[in-house]
C-alpha cells in the first residue's frame, strides 16, 4: 500500500509557494471565481530558477489528472479569486 500525499489551498488568490511531490499519478480538483483569471500548475526546472508549465492552463472549474515525476511544484493563480485546490495521488496509483 502507498502513502496518500495531498496539497490543499483554501480561498486563495496569489501563486502558491513550492511544495514537493514524491511522484505519481495525481488529481486535482480546483474551483474559483474565474472571471478572466486561470491557474496553472507548474514544476521547478533543473536550473532551480525557472517555472515551466505542467500540462494546460486551467479556466474553469475542474478536475484533472496528471503522471508527475518527484520535484518542485506550485500553483500559480492569474487574476482568478476564491481558489480551491486539493492536488491528490490516486489510490493505488502512486
Amino acid at each position: 500500500m502507498t502513502a496518500t500525499q495531498s496539497v490543499t489551498f483554501a480561498n486563495i488568490s496569489a501563486t502558491t509557494p513550492a511544495f514537493g511531490l514524491y511522484g505519481g499519478k495525481y488529481g486535482l480538483d480546483i474551483s474559483a471565481t474565474w472571471s478572466s483569471g486561470n491557474a496553472q500548475l507548474e514544476t521547478l526546472a533543473a536550473d532551480g530558477a525557472t517555472w515551466i508549465n505542467v500540462g494546460s492552463s486551467i479556466t474553469t472549474n475542474s478536475f484533472v489528472n496528471f503522471d508527475l515525476p518527484p520535484g518542485q511544484y506550485r500553483i500559480a493563480i492569474t487574476t482568478a479569486t476564491a481558489v480551491y485546490a486539493a492536488l491528490t495521488t490516486v489510490p493505488g496509483e502512486a
